[in-house]
């Protein structure tokens, strides 16, 4: 009996890790985009023009999502068009950059999150 649906362990762990991600990294952005709403602007900038380690961090998040992006890409295609394509997956090299890209994409995310809740908690302190 020939079976279709034949994946190891990494494959079903990379499939849920990524739909699990996805659902973090779209709830996160969405809470932020609400929260952007109650924001003074002009506040906000120079609260992040102050705070240097934000950006440092959002910076390097972004670059490592970046590079992992671009290595996950030129991982497929040597999968695909290379006959050393056997070996990188094999080993799952690309899912593995795929994983990293997640990863610090959500660091990025959640360190926006927290950045911006603690402005609005913050201003809020101020109201009252």
């Amino acid at each position: 009996m020939v079976t279709l649906f034949r994946m190891d362990f990494f494959e079903i762990f990379m499939i849920l890790y990524s739909a699990g991600a996805a659902f973090i990294l779209i709830f996160m952005i969405a809470r932020i985009l609400l929260m952007m709403r109650r924001v003074d602007k002009e506040l906000f900038r120079a609260r992040l023009f102050l705070n240097d380690s934000i950006l440092q961090q959002t910076w390097m998040y972004i670059s490592i999502a970046g590079a992992s992006f671009a290595l996950n890409n030129v991982f497929k295609f040597i999968i695909n068009f290379s006959s050393i394509g056997e070996i990188l997956k094999m080993y799952h090299i690309a899912d593995i950059a795929q994983l990293a890209f997640l990863v610090s994409f959500i660091f990025a995310v959640q360190n926006w999150h927290g950045f911006i809740g603690n402005f609005i908690a913050k201003k809020n302190l101020q109201v009252n």
